[in-house]
């Protein structure tokens, strides 16, 4: 049995592994679900595409046809990023599993379990809301239309696609079939989604439970009022607590650089992408004369999108606030009892914690919970820009 199979990583295993980006699964196995993966995602982006080209010259098409291209395409960078960063990802899993051999017992494996119950718990709700979002966005046109037909009313309801195609194609005769297309390409896409973001929230929640357990054995520091100036190091423990918090303290910022530098291109990328698809949708709610199912169905995809983003910035927020913690713990510990030599070394590692770790998006954008504030006004000001364009 893998160290992966436990509880607490099984989740992330089962997601990569499902679409061929698991750094630890055989070459063929991956192969052949990545085969399979791009093989939804490419066909019905090409779908999508062949749409938008064809009706070019129809703003609604271009609405409509528009915002699932773009979600698509932020798929396509998740999935580059795994591919082009699958080493990264597997030092990333191999420096976690290090961890926890290293601390079988005591109050530090008691916080890395917490911590990665945490996660867990976060990815199955992230991974629950988007798997909803992709349902409802998926079977909407199905579900209203089987209304339609077993409600008493004279109304006739035309079942629309996911987006346009009936200028290329005959929607009406191959509806069933598209919708099933549709269906399974969507699910791959969603759990391509979760499986990129959960490695990403599985290794932030790993950093904090390190920033944790530094903070644990700074507090524990106690010294003695009656202690002398330069004791024997030998007996001197804060000095060896020190030492070792010292040795946590540079672990964790390798890690956290690597990861880091995993996801800051892509995040760059992303960023831009998401404002711009859910500026898109949203404004396809406006300016597109819409059915029932239509309305629901955009509404969802703003929702995944929104939530997309809000988790990515809050999982980018907690690193921030767990590095800030830990310079803080640093000023509250019982420093005036302990040695000088203790206080040197509480003083360099002081200096370098003033320093948050964070989270960039091509070393130009802070991944957090403030600049979350600021996309959505970004994406507020193309909505605007785009509704301007139907006058």
């Amino acid at each position: 049995m893998s160290f992966y199979d436990n509880r607490y990583y099984y989740i992330n295993k089962t997601l990569l592994s499902l679409i061929g980006q698991w750094p630890f699964q055989s070459r063929l196995e991956g192969n052949v679900m990545l085969v399979i993966t791009l093989f939804f995602s490419c066909s019905l982006a090409a779908l999508e595409l062949w749409g938008l080209i064809a009706g070019i010259q129809n703003l609604s098409i271009i609405m409509e046809n528009a915002s699932p291209l773009l979600i698509n395409s932020i798929f396509s960078m998740k999935l580059i990023n795994c591919l082009c960063n699958k080493d990264k990802m597997k030092d990333l899993l191999e420096h976690i599993k290090e961890t926890w051999k290293t601390t079988q017992v005591g109050p530090e494996n008691e916080i890395l379990q917490n911590y990665a119950e945490q996660s867990k718990t976060l990815i199955i709700k992230y991974a629950s809301i988007l798997y909803m979002m992709g349902g409802f966005y998926t079977t909407m046109p199905v579900i209203v239309s089987r209304l339609y037909s077993l409600l008493p009313t004279n109304e006739t309801y035309t079942a629309r696609y996911l987006f346009r195609v009936e200028h290329v194609l005959d929607v009406e005769k191959y509806f069933d079939l598209l919708m099933l297309h549709a269906f399974v390409g969507i699910f791959f896409l969603m759990s391509g989604w979760i499986a990129a973001d959960g490695m990403f929230i599985l290794c932030i929640q790993h950093v904090c439970a390190l920033y944790e357990g530094i903070r644990y054995n700074i507090e524990r520091l106690q010294g003695s009022d009656f202690m002398t100036v330069e004791p024997n190091i030998a007996d001197d423990e804060a000095y060896h607590i020190i030492i070792g918090c010292i040795k946590s303290y540079k672990r964790v910022l390798k890690f956290s650089e690597l990861l880091s530098s995993t996801y800051a291109t892509y995040f760059l990328f992303l960023l831009g992408n998401v404002v711009i698809a859910g500026s898109f949708s949203a404004a396809e709610l406006i300016m597109v004369d819409n059915q029932l199912d239509e309305v629901i169905r955009i509404a969802s995809c703003n929702i995944g999108l929104l939530l997309h983003i809000f988790y990515l910035s809050l999982m980018s927020q907690r690193i921030i606030d767990h590095s800030i913690g830990f310079h803080e713990v640093i000023y509250s510990c019982n420093w005036y009892n302990i040695s000088l030599r203790s206080k040197k070394l509480l003083r360099f590692t002081l200096l370098r914690a003033s320093k948050p770790c964070q989270i960039k998006a091509g070393k130009l954008y802070v991944m957090s919970m403030e600049n979350f504030s600021s996309i959505l006004k970004v994406s507020i000001s193309y909505i605007t820009m785009l509704t301007s364009l139907q006058k």
